[in-house]
């Protein structure tokens, strides 16, 4: 079987090469902005290299391997045991029990958690392991960013420039009226692009861990990512990750049981 992955509309491709292009920049002003000026690459740059590429690796699996299965040609003409009828009129026929319609998508999706505008993709059974490494990353890399900016705040500014250093529209307006560096200018808004990742990536970490250890998710009305309530956590880990789900940490490049099986037709 294919997964037929719909094409991005431009508001998702958007979406997704803006995301790019923030992991980018808050990086590059990390490295040889903040942690080259600390002198403290040799702590921080080995960190960072690790956990902005397992991030970036996964975003972008996030962004391909899509949880929408059904396209015209293999939707089933005949109600398939234990299987229900979806109404909707690009989805017409026979679906399984554990799918929900997405209506941006317009299919159904097997357990689908929610559609992420940021990958243009619905997040479900395909591709929710990779989500949930992609939060966890992304909470790893806005703590290590967190740290060393705070480090940097406490050293080189000065407590009258302190608040003003985290506002960075302030920022934006100093530079232009010639107050500031432009450095300076670029170091104040990684340090509230950090702050607003860190915050983020904490409810979603929350909101995954309802998900997956207790089949009640915290912001949507995600479908639950067990077929039993009274699995153990470890057997939950396995029924979402597969047996090596330690893997997915140690090993970017490690494939979702899901994908394995079904294989992955790119459409962009």
């Amino acid at each position: 079987m294919v997964v037929v992955v719909r094409q991005k509309t431009t508001s998702e491709k958007i979406a997704i090469s803006f995301t790019f292009f923030l992991i980018v920049f808050t990086t590059v002003v990390q490295i040889f902005l903040v942690q080259r000026e600390l002198g403290l690459l040799w702590v921080f740059l080995p960190l960072t290299l690790v956990t902005i590429s397992t991030l970036i690796i996964n975003y972008w699996k996030c962004v391909w391997v899509d949880s929408t299965t059904y396209s015209i040609a293999e939707k089933p003409t005949v109600q398939k045991d234990g299987w229900r009828y979806c109404p909707y009129a690009n989805c017409t026929g026979s679906v399984p029990v554990n799918s929900r319609h997405c209506h941006q998508c317009d299919v159904c999706v097997i357990q689908r958690d929610h559609h992420c505008h940021f990958t243009g993709s619905c997040i479900g059974q395909n591709n929710l392991p990779y989500f949930m490494v992609l939060i966890t990353s992304l909470f790893a890399i806005a703590v290590i960013y967190s740290l060393s900016n705070l480090i940097y705040i406490f050293t080189h500014e000065t407590p009258g420039t302190l608040v003003v250093t985290i506002i960075a529209p302030v920022q934006v307006l100093w530079y232009f009226l010639g107050y500031v560096t432009f450095s300076h200018c670029l170091i104040s808004l990684n340090v509230v692009i950090s702050m607003l990742a860190l915050a983020g990536s904490i409810v979603l970490l929350y909101h995954e861990y309802m998900l997956l250890f207790h089949n009640k998710p915290y912001l949507t009305k995600s479908m639950p990512v067990s077929s039993s309530v009274n699995l153990s956590r470890s057997e939950r880990l396995i029924e979402v990750f597969g047996k090596k789900w330690h893997r997915f940490y140690l090993d970017p490049t490690h494939q979702s049981p899901q994908q394995r099986q079904i294989g992955v037709t790119k459409i962009m």
